[in-house]
């Protein structure tokens, strides 16, 4: 994409890079204006009913939200050639998590500092109703980083909701290789865990998790797998400073850390001031006041104008396969934790996990001894082993299962998730109803597992 144009105006010059809802480029704007950042909105996000309805609320909320400790919405639109876009005031800087890295362990004052700048740009949010809802290292810009002009921008407001459709990475179900972007599990809140409602406070578990993170050089909970990890936010108390070698925190400011991490939202902070104002009172420093923004006063509303969104292409009716076997249901379950489940229904029942992407896992079921997945040789050797597949016993034959999951509100932990059921490739049925039965087991079977 890069040397493309956004919005007719805003040159690619370079990605930044990407995440779960959007490619990020540096971009340049005409008559040498200061440079931009580019989000263009993954074409898997785009696909949800309610995303045009969530680009627009998003929008226009964030249009009405600046603050000098956020970074600034500039430009949007939704029908440009490039998808959704997203243009924001770029920051030049570095991530807290790259100051984490590098650092390990910060001074409590200088902790207590950045969560003044952190504390203001989400007590302004909260104010007119904005919940960041994903807050970590990685979502924090450190300017000037290590000079007495240090301050911070919180990047990314608004905009966890676009995730639609979850991802589930094939690592998380087969436990083999890498998974990326551990961090966000790390800092979720317990309410979030559970499905309840999210309010504000939500925000402010996250922030708890960061400041034990800064204080300490470790997060609070290290477990290695997900499940272990979301079950530890909700059961488990995080270790004492002293009992991991941490001893140089007051303990009035260790504290107001743990109280950001009780379970419960009415047990924290109630709001982003008052954990400021509780981590500096150990300290006897006003974070609050020293971090306040110079005469800044809330701006008044600007107006973004987001195109109407272009007319569906009517679309050709497929003719029904009568060996599909599909159901649909909800649960209130982080994506994570489901993630942990449908692993522990893919090894309990001998299952393969085949590919996994945004909102989409495909799994295999009953596969025979022998049995190679297409493509896996080459040549008459591969053509061979396509038309020589192992052989069953009729009613016995293997079953591919689709899962789709999406999100019917983008902002709760609530999935919607189908099941759906055909023969693999190769192997079709010689008993339908027999067929339909033991796909409707499965489904049963899926969504005890799911907890549904």
């Amino acid at each position: 994409m890069v040397g493309r144009t956004a919005l007719g105006k805003y040159t690619l010059v370079r990605p930044l890079g990407a995440g779960s809802n959007a490619e990020v480029f540096l971009a340049q704007q005409p008559r040498g204006g200061p440079p931009v950042v580019v989000k263009v909105i993954h074409p898997h996000v785009t696909e949800h009913p309610k995303f045009r309805q969530l680009f627009d609320a998003e929008v226009r909320s964030m249009a009405n939200f600046q603050h000098p400790y956020a970074v600034r919405l500039i430009d949007a639109a939704y029908t440009d050639p490039l998808g959704p876009c997203l243009v924001m005031e770029y920051v030049p800087g570095v991530t807290l998590e790259a100051v984490v890295n590098l650092e390990r362990v910060l001074e409590p004052e200088r902790a207590g500092r950045l969560l003044g700048f952190l504390g203001h740009a989400l007590q302004a949010a909260h104010e007119v109703g904005i919940i960041h809802r994903d807050l970590k290292p990685a979502n924090l810009m450190v300017l000037d980083a290590g000079t007495p002009h240090e301050s911070l921008k919180v990047m990314d407001f608004g905009f966890a909701g676009f995730s639609t459709k979850p991802h589930i990475q094939l690592a998380e179900l087969t436990g083999h290789g890498p998974i990326h972007a551990i961090g966000t599990p790390a800092y979720v809140s317990p309410e979030m865990i559970r499905g309840d409602p999210v309010d504000t406070r939500s925000d402010l578990y996250s922030v708890g998790v960061i400041l034990y993170e800064l204080l300490t050089g470790r997060l609070p909970f290290t477990h290695r797998t997900q499940e272990k990890l979301l079950a530890a936010h909700v059961k488990d108390s995080p270790p004492r400073f002293h009992k991991i070698g941490c001893g140089h925190v007051p303990p009035a400011t260790e504290m107001a850390v743990h109280l950001a991490l009780s379970k419960y939202a009415n047990e924290r902070q109630q709001c982003a001031r008052e954990l400021v104002a509780d981590f500096g009172r150990g300290l006897g420093i006003d974070f609050w006041e020293a971090t306040a923004p110079a005469g800044w006063e809330p701006p008044a509303e600007p107006e973004v104008i987001v195109p109407p969104a272009p007319s569906a292409e009517p679309r050709r009716a497929a003719r029904p396969d009568p060996f599909r076997v599909a159901s649909v249901f909800e649960i209130a379950l982080p994506e994570r934790m489901a993630a942990a489940k449908i692993r522990g229904f893919v090894e309990d029942f001998a299952g393969q996990v085949v590919s996994s992407e945004p909102g989409l896992i495909l799994l295999q079921l009953g596969l025979p001894h022998g049995y190679k997945q297409p493509g896996t040789s080459s040549g008459i050797f591969g053509w061979l082993g396509t038309a020589r597949r192992p052989a069953v016993q009729k009613g016995n034959e293997p079953i591919e299962v689709q899962l789709h999951m999406d999100k019917p509100d983008p902002q709760l932990t609530r999935l919607r998730v189908e099941v759906a059921c055909r023969p693999v490739a190769g192997y079709t049925p010689g008993n339908l109803a027999g067929w339909r039965d033991r796909c409707d087991k499965v489904s049963s079977i899926l969504r005890q597992y799911l907890g549904a």
